[in-house]
């Protein structure tokens, strides 16, 4: 499948460069209801799902993109206010989970789960899909990683790209100031990505190609 990831310019480049994501930590994310979209009205039982989560995300991290690149507010929150990019990925479908969006959080038997000690990897994967549905504009898809086998700099863990997920294009944003040749030099010799630049659409609230530009094809140097 195809799917963006929205980052500032100085991020893109790096990513371009050493061929890794910056892994998102589930303790680190913008929303607090992740892993929590279950029904926890049961005093009782709020703390065991606490540990539970804590424990599952020194475990496990994430790889976001979203299905398109269009809707503006990615750009706004994601990408510098429209200065930075969107990497287009092909990634294997088989190592994808798509985020769920509902308006109620899930009715399970909780305390149940937590007196079973039954936090399967079904449920597990239930939980770690399902956002409210005031993210649905995301069109979120995620890549589960096992903090283990990442690569960890400076306190951050990368996840390597490889015959998974590979970067195929990049979309400069309305108001990023990078050229060809800049995303040139950040290619590892013999790679290549397919070039495209955007604006604000004319008829819509939406952001879409810039077809003053052609799509180019970029290779590495070498």
């Amino acid at each position: 499948m195809r799917a963006f990831r929205f980052l500032h310019t100085e991020y893109a480049l790096q990513a371009l460069q050493t061929q890794r994501l910056k892994v998102a930590l589930l303790n680190e994310l913008n929303d607090p209801f992740e892993l929590f979209a279950a029904d926890l009205s049961d005093r009782n039982v709020r703390f065991a799902f606490r540990q539970w989560k804590n424990d599952f995300a020194q475990r496990t991290g994430m790889l976001c993109f979203s299905n398109r690149w269009k809707n503006p507010l990615l750009w706004s929150h994601y990408a510098d206010r429209h200065r930075g990019m969107a990497l287009g990925f092909e990634i294997d479908d088989n190592v994808t989970v798509p985020v769920r969006y509902r308006r109620t959080r899930l009715r399970l038997d909780v305390a149940s789960i937590v007196a079973k000690d039954g936090f399967s990897a079904d449920l597990g994967e239930d939980l770690y899909a399902t956002k409210s549905m005031d993210w649905s504009y995301e069109e979120e898809v995620r890549v589960p990683t096992l903090l283990s086998e990442c690569e960890l700099h400076d306190g951050l863990y990368f996840e390597p790209l490889g015959d998974q997920f590979k970067i195929v294009s990049v979309v400069l944003g309305p108001l990023c100031k990078i050229d060809a040749d800049d995303i040139r030099r950040s290619l590892p010799p013999g790679s290549s990505v397919n070039l495209y630049h955007s604006r604000m659409a004319f008829r819509s609230f939406n952001i879409v190609r810039n077809k003053e530009y052609p799509v180019k094809q970029i290779r590495g140097p070498g």
